[in-house]
């Protein structure tokens, strides 16, 4: 009996606990939170129109360090410190492929094994591969509506970066499309 008694007891709990978080989503402060969300979700849609990888680089590593300033965990840090390691690895590459001549020879010691379609999977390429699942390893946790839209906006951020990187590896190592499809060698 004593077991049902405290199985009472939580569920009542846990009850009065729900109500108190429905309650402190409604404040005024949480419903400007969440309208100034849309905004940045705006904001982020216009980096993805840009497509410069650069600038979704840059986007990204102020999230970052956004994040990293207010993580509630050890976790969170330790997720997000290589992630900002990687991130400068990333802009080294994106340094790298626009001088045609040093990427090739950069690029000519990696492995197959290192290569996805081809192409090198260098410091940018490893970085979007990575910190795309970061984001969506948080997609599965707790969030709003608009905290998730923002999240997945940042994830196809990330995809259109790639792709423009792709064509800059293509253009970098000589690589061209034949007939528009596939990769000619």
């Amino acid at each position: 009996m004593a077991k049902t008694g405290l199985l009472i007891k939580l569920s009542i709990k846990l009850s009065d606990d729900w109500k108190s978080y429905q309650q402190k989503e409604n404040t005024p402060e949480a419903l400007a939170f969440q309208n100034g969300l849309k905004d940045t979700l705006d904001m982020f849609k216009e980096l993805a129109e840009a497509k410069d990888p650069k600038a979704i680089l840059e986007a990204e590593q102020i999230a970052l360090i956004q994040e990293k300033e207010f993580a509630n965990s050890a976790e969170m840090v330790n997720s997000i410190k290589p992630g900002l390691t990687q991130l400068q690895e990333a802009r080294q590459s994106l340094e790298l492929v626009h001088d045609s001549e040093t990427y090739q020879k950069v690029t000519a010691a990696f492995s197959g094994k290192r290569k996805q379609g081809g192409l090198p999977m260098d410091g940018f390429r490893e970085f979007i591969k990575s910190h795309q699942a970061r984001l969506t390893n948080r997609l599965k946790s707790d969030g709003s509506h608009e905290e998730k839209n923002i999240l997945r906006q940042r994830k196809t951020n990330l995809k259109i970066a790639n792709e423009t990187y792709i064509k800059l590896q293509k253009k970098a190592l000589g690589i061209g499309n034949a007939k528009g499809k596939g990769i000619a060698r």
